[in-house]
């Protein structure tokens, strides 16, 4: 942490801390050079230990710092400078008084009006319609509600472009964002201009609803009027369809929540589904866990086709099956997109080319999707889903267990063998019947004559004789009660496998 008063890069003077945390710290400072004027001053810490990826990480850092300084946009806080000192990268920014909507919601108990909420999300679509509309589109990524900036005029700003990933280590997982605001997709590592648009449904959906999306189960919102039954229908209806779990199904871009949008707020709220006089419609039920997703099946729609200049996210080196519903997701995934199973007990993290706490990237090679011969797309087959799932943790636990197993086998048959050896009588006549002694005269099967002696003896037992001929188990002796007798019986012949049981025992009562 900088002390107040000190001097960063013989220029700006620290005045106090803003915010922040983990890699990146965000500070109120004054520019020396420029009047005293005040900025934030994002100090990064490298953690980077290996040189040729700390150097490509500075590059990387100083590549997206000019991309973010040429953004030019009313919601957006300017870049004014970028520098580093050893280990140490700093970003100044635009400094945007106000306070957070997370911290709006909080002094508000909870939620805000319909009316406050539209308003600042007409604020957030006119930005994300400028960074969608810029070649390569960019995505915003962790779009919620302690990234929002609301000034004391009322205007909104999005803060936190996230650019700090570049000087994380190593990243244990290819979802990005925020969980409870990222989509599905994002947890596969792959992003699109609908991912902002569902992020931004969840937000609208916490601040009208109350219901924080980051303590609950991934993907599941409840309908909205069950948490304000007063709430427009067409408001609903909007967000519902934001927050489609299915991409395809998702309202398709920011022009036309906003167009739906301003329609809700003057008033036409009959045009909840883009189409005048339209009834709102009721729709399929929010989706709760487990998720179950439908393989998709290819399209010739040119919509549905990767485009060349797709924004997508990171670069991924394997797919692995989920453990839990065995369908195909990226081998560093901390959650299944489709099942929302829990993998981070299970998958080993694998290097990727950007941290999950990122909330922006622009690159632009989309994820080529696999198809047979037939033009149909295969999931992986069982040799790829064992290769996927046998991390080293995975293997290790597996052979573990098969030497335990292996053990305990041995040291069965060793003492059944030591058993058969005390107790086997010498050679008998045919027909002989085993004595109180324990010795018995079989000797078509001695494993389970020996496994019933055994047991006849550590019950109390010891006088019962007893003959096993094939699937006829024959009982000779005295028990105590009737109960014992039918103790006997019942184990005797469970432990021989005796279809038929010759009973001659004498009860003592």
């Amino acid at each position: 942490m900088i002390a107040p008063n000190t001097i960063i890069g013989n220029r700006y003077r620290i005045s106090r801390l803003l915010g922040g945390g983990g890699m990146k710290m965000v500070y109120l400072a004054e520019d020396l050079r420029l009047s005293g004027r005040p900025c934030a001053l994002a100090e990064m810490v490298d953690a980077i230990s290996n040189p040729d990826l700390q150097h490509q990480a500075v590059v990387s850092f100083q590549r997206e710092a000019d991309m973010l300084a040429q953004l030019n946009n009313e919601h957006i806080p300017r870049i004014y400078d970028r520098f580093s000192e050893q280990n140490r990268h700093y970003l100044v920014m635009e400094y945007v008084a106000g306070r957070t909507l997370e911290e709006e919601l909080k002094a508000a108990g909870g939620k805000l009006p319909e009316g406050r909420v539209i308003e600042i999300a007409l604020q957030v679509l006119d930005t994300l319609d400028y960074l969608h509309h810029r070649e390569p589109p960019v995505i915003y990524r962790d779009l919620k509600p302690s990234n929002i900036m609301v000034a004391p005029d009322g205007q909104v700003k999005l803060v936190d472009f996230g650019i700090a990933r570049h000087f994380q280590p190593l990243s244990s997982a290819t979802m990005v964002g925020t969980q409870g605001y990222a989509p599905p997709e994002q947890y596969r590592g792959k992003v699109e201009t609908r991912s902002d648009i569902y992020a931004l449904g969840a937000t609208m959906h916490h601040a009208l609803s109350g219901r924080d999306p980051t303590t609950e189960a991934p993907f599941s919102f409840p309908v909205l009027r069950k948490f304000c039954p007063d709430l427009n229908p067409a408001l609903a209806e909007l967000v519902r369809e934001a927050l489609e779990y299915d991409v395809d199904r998702r309202i398709r871009d920011v022009d036309e929540m906003r167009r739906r949008l301003l329609a809700i707020k003057n008033g036409a709220g009959a045009q909840a589904n883009g189409a005048p006089g339209a009834a709102p419609s009721p729709g399929p039920p929010q989706l709760q866990l487990p998720l179950k997703s439908a393989p998709s099946t290819p399209t010739s729609s040119p919509a549905a086709q990767p485009s060349a200049s797709a924004p997508t996210l990171l670069t991924v080196t394997s797919e692995i099956a989920c453990p839990s519903c065995t369908r195909s997701i990226p081998s560093d995934s901390r959650f299944c997109s489709y099942c929302a199973a829990d993998l981070r007990t299970v998958l080993q993290p694998a290097f990727v080319l950007n941290d999950p706490n990122a909330q922006t990237i622009t690159l632009t090679q989309p994820a080529q999707p696999h198809y047979h011969p037939a033009g149909a797309p295969v999931g992986p087959g069982p040799l790829e889903r064992w290769r996927g799932r046998k991390s080293p943790l995975v293997t290790l636990a597996v052979i573990a267990v098969l030497v335990v197993a292996v053990v305990m086998l041995l040291s069965f048959v060793s003492s059944v063998i030591s058993t058969i050896k005390s107790n086997a009588p010498p050679p008998s006549e045919p027909g002989s019947i085993s004595g109180d002694s324990g010795s018995y005269e079989d000797a078509g099967d001695p494993i389970r004559t020996a496994l019933l002696r055994q047991m006849l003896d550590a019950q109390g037992y010891g006088a019962v004789r007893f003959q096993l001929h094939g699937s006829l188990l024959s009982l000779w002796g005295q028990v105590p009660t009737e109960s014992d007798r039918e103790t006997i019986e019942e184990e005797a012949s469970m432990i021989t496998g005796a279809m038929n049981v010759d009973d001659h025992l004498k009860v003592a009562d």
